[in-house]
């Protein structure tokens, strides 16, 4: 059986090296449809790394938002909060913190255009976010009209992260359609989030400043935070303040609102449903050029199918040369797709600040999607090799 399963791979390599040039436009074909999987799982990892910074860096383990929430974009419903205060009392609960999240404009001291900003106000004594850079330096908060700002926003912002750099402050107009003035912050230092597809960078103040910025109550909470004590289980808690806070905020586990900001930007976005679509859409072009090559094998070698036929081989040796041909396909072909795509995210993410790349599962979901893609081609192939008949051959 192992001698029958090597001389069937050895008959494919031989066959798939006699017909390398002829078959070498499609399989380049085969090499992008990989490249094209891999860069939009790339591009797909941005949208959802993006999305889920900030929810990542939330120092909570239970999460309060809005019954009416959908995701963290732009400026999210808010809830009352005296719907925290009363999370506050229930037993398990260490400590609650609020985060206020609002889009605004700020103008840019370069051009004079107007960049898309989260203001995102916190109070400075509370541990809101679990990033070291602005656990040290919140504090500085707060001063009225001070900022932190993104060092990781878009590169329209790079002219005031190199002065704050190199000066340790920038002062920033922000747009507030209630205010005759243009309030203005003061940004005397930096953190690290990074931007999303839809926001082009982040402020952080405190809540203070925020009101006094924008106007906003400080009763209207965009999310809260709960900690809880040592051992408590998050499960029975959040049910607990379910029933406590009855119905003003919906009470989530730290994955479980994870989870959620990432299924809405899967499957509620436009830009999310393009790239799981362009993800099969590179399957099926995968499947197109791998067949092309395994019907040209095959018509090139139908006499020599014939041959085995008449010598005794049954027609499932000649489907695993088929296979052998696809998988080794599938192979030689996913090793420069990968250095190419690694190179186009790799720009894509330097150019745009956010986080595109590819994870080892990602690269091990493509090479397993271009083996299935083998395994279709070779399928359909198969259907060549009945035209292998030993009775034509030689009548």
């Amino acid at each position: 059986m192992m001698a029958l399963a090597r001389f069937a791979a050895l008959l494919a390599f031989r066959q798939l090296r006699h017909r390398a040039l002829a078959s070498l436009a499609a399989l380049a074909g085969v090499a992008v449809a990989v490249m094209l999987m891999l860069v939009q799982v790339g591009f797909r990892n941005g949208l959802y790394d993006s999305a889920l910074a900030l929810p990542r860096a939330l120092a909570a383990d239970l999460v309060l938002v809005s019954p009416g929430y959908r995701a963290l974009t732009f400026s999210p419903p808010w809830f009352p909060r005296a719907a925290l205060r009363d999370a506050a009392g229930v037993a398990g609960v260490a400590e609650t913190a609020s985060l206020y999240a609002y889009s605004s404009q700020v103008r840019s001291p370069e051009t004079g255009a107007n960049l898309s900003v989260w203001l995102l106000g916190i109070d400075p004594a509370a541990r809101v976010l679990d990033l070291p850079e602005v656990v040290a330096a919140q504090r500085a908060l707060s001063v009225p009209e001070t900022a932190l700002l993104d060092r990781l926003s878009r590169q329209e912002f790079r002219a005031v992260v190199d002065q704050v750099t190199r000066e340790g402050l920038a002062r920033l107009p922000i747009y507030a359609p209630s205010a005759d003035l243009a309030p203005v912050v003061t940004v005397r230092g930096l953190f690290t989030l990074g931007p999303s597809f839809t926001i082009d960078g982040a402020l952080l103040v405190s809540d203070l400043t925020l009101h006094a910025t924008l106007g906003v109550p400080l009763d209207r909470v965009s999310i809260g935070l709960v900690r809880l004590e040592p051992g408590a289980r998050p499960d029975a808690v959040a049910a607990a303040i379910a029933a406590r806070i009855e119905g003003r905020a919906r009470v989530m586990t730290r994955a479980a609102y994870q989870e959620e900001e990432r299924h809405f930007y899967a499957s509620r976005t436009p830009i999310g449903v393009i790239f799981n679509v362009g993800l099969l859409v590179g399957v099926a072009v995968g499947v197109v050029f791998i067949l092309q090559v395994l019907n040209g094998l095959v018509d090139a070698n139908l006499p020599e199918y014939a041959v085995l036929l008449a010598q005794g081989y049954r027609p499932a040796f000649l489907a695993a040369v088929v296979a052998q041909a696809a998988v080794a396909i599938a192979l030689v072909t996913y090793l420069p797709a990968l250095g190419l795509a690694l190179g186009v995210t790799g720009a894509a993410s330097g150019i745009t600040r956010l986080p595109i790349g590819l994870h080892p599962g990602d690269m091990a979901m493509v090479l397993a999607l271009s083996l299935g893609m083998a395994a279709v081609a070779a399928g359909l192939a198969m259907l060549r090799l009945r035209r292998a008949d030993p009775l034509e051959l030689f009548g």
